[in-house]
């Protein structure tokens, strides 16, 4: 991200913890402003919603939709039925869609990344690579997807049993989904991360995942195994 096509920031709140890439295209001051005031306001939803249904932070399996949710919250029990995980699996994914979509509304960037924690969401004029961080395995950061203009919006999310501090079933170094839904994305990376419990199930749990109409690509990796498939083209590095 070191030239001259982005202006890029940080904003966070909480557990919420944003790199925000944006056109370069004029001052940032009140775009930084903006962002962490979409932040407080999508938290808000959240944590209102946690108080009337605190099942829906803690459970760890699908739960029926109430009615009248913010749409956000919606979608985010959506992908935890079909995904078949908590409905905070989907957080993540989710905020980074609808802050990336609010930036792209309200100041008309041609281009806009949204990272949060590991899950992007974007909008590009031209490609961009998105390399997997997969800790201490010897393919970490050697396998990336080229993602093209005419692929975004589009969502990319990444589960680990071993970086990080999120709760997860299984042992998967890295499991990246990519998916047009930021709650979809983040949701399935969850689930297949979960499957994952040695190198000898990533091309078979890979299959499983590529069978599924709303993900676009996959890309897991164990140790030195990988598996991976999809539309999005994919770069390796020595």
């Amino acid at each position: 991200m070191g030239n001259d096509r982005w202006r890029n920031f940080n904003v966070s709140v909480k557990e919420t913890d944003l790199w925000i890439a944006v056109s370069n295209t004029g001052e940032i001051h009140s775009v930084k402003s903006f962002s962490l005031n979409r932040i407080l306001f999508y938290r808000n939803i959240i944590e209102t919603h946690i108080l009337e249904f605190p099942e829906f932070l803690s459970s760890l399996s699908p739960l029926v939709t109430p009615g009248g949710v913010h749409p956000l919250v919606r979608e985010m029990y959506e992908a935890s039925r079909l995904a078949l995980t908590g409905p905070m699996s989907a957080v993540a994914g989710v905020v980074a869609e609808y802050i990336c979509r609010d930036l792209l509304n309200e100041y008309g960037f041609p281009e806009v990344i949204v990272e949060n924690g590991g899950d992007i969401f974007m909008k590009l004029t031209s490609p961009a690579t998105i390399s997997v961080y997969a800790g201490g395995s010897p393919l970490s950061e050697k396998i990336g997807l080229v993602v093209r203009p005419e692929q975004t919006p589009v969502s990319i999310c990444c589960s680990s049993g071993t970086v990080g501090h999120s709760f997860s079933f299984g042992n998967a170094d890295a499991c990246m989904i990519a998916s047009e839904s930021g709650a979809l994305a983040d949701a399935y990376a969850t689930a297949f991360c979960n499957k994952i419990k040695n190198s000898r199930m990533v091309r078979k749990v890979a299959e499983q995942a590529l069978k599924i109409p709303n993900i676009i690509s996959v890309v897991i990796i164990k140790d030195d195994k990988v598996g991976l498939g999809g539309k999005i083209e994919v770069s390796v590095k020595n």
